[in-house]
């Protein structure tokens, strides 16, 4: 195990249930799906760990969710490969609404853990914070993830982002959190059926993007439409 704390390896248990639905794969941008056809609003209003992660424009024409992992593998390709120029030429010139909404895959263990170190990163730096980290956890998964050590590599990161080890260990055992990303894969199955990561909801529907054309043609379609 990660953590020898015997209330740490209920992450463990909560994830063999998300992980029955959600597989890294690199699917495909024909595999699409539309359960309600709108972008989605977002009515989190909670700040710090529980908040909605949201980059760019709270007003864009255009909403993106990324439904990902810190342990897929396609994931992290994604965000070393193709999210920088999606982010230079949308979210930051105001054109899209980025959300990020974790859905942890094997190994479930370290996914879930990732995934809670970034929100507790968030209590003290906000979002910013928040991306940050994701972003670390991104680049280094191939160190962390496939370590004997993980832990050490983990907490390396979480001093980074200014906690100390015993920050970190109460971060890890938060009930909330937990329940928050259990939530969030609920969510994620019920209302968009994601059943692998990175999988992309663009105003609505599900798709599933495999270059930076790709991903840039369908968000020019719903600019498009928006008139923008």
């Amino acid at each position: 195990m990660l953590f020898s704390d015997v209330r740490f390896s209920r992450l463990a248990i909560f994830a063999a249930g998300a992980l029955a639905l959600s597989a890294c794969s690199g699917a495909s941008s024909d595999d699409t799906a539309s359960p309600s056809g709108d972008k989605e609003e977002v009515t989190n209003t909670a700040t710090g760990a529980l908040a909605e992660m949201v980059m760019g424009n709270p007003d864009a024409e255009v909403t993106v969710i990324e439904y990902a992992s810190v342990t897929c593998p396609h994931c992290a390709s994604f965000h070393e490969g193709i999210f920088p120029t999606i982010k230079e030429n949308y979210i930051d010139t105001g054109k899209v609404k980025f959300i990020f909404r974790e859905f942890p895959t094997a190994p479930a263990e370290l996914s879930v853990a990732g995934s809670m170190l970034a929100r507790c990163a968030a209590d003290k730096g906000g979002k910013d914070a928040y991306f940050l980290v994701l972003d670390s956890l991104f680049k280094t998964q191939r160190t962390w993830a496939a370590s004997n050590n993980p832990r050490d590599h983990l907490l390396k990161i979480a001093t980074q982002a200014g906690m100390d080890e015993a920050a970190f260990d109460t971060c890890v055992r938060r009930e909330e959190l937990l329940e928050f990303i259990n939530e969030t894969v609920t969510y994620g199955r019920d209302k968009y059926d994601v059943r692998s990561t990175p999988s992309f909801i663009l105003n609505g529907t599900l798709r599933h993007f495999s270059s930076v054309d790709d991903f840039s043609a369908a968000i020019d379609e719903e600019l498009e439409k928006s008139g923008e």
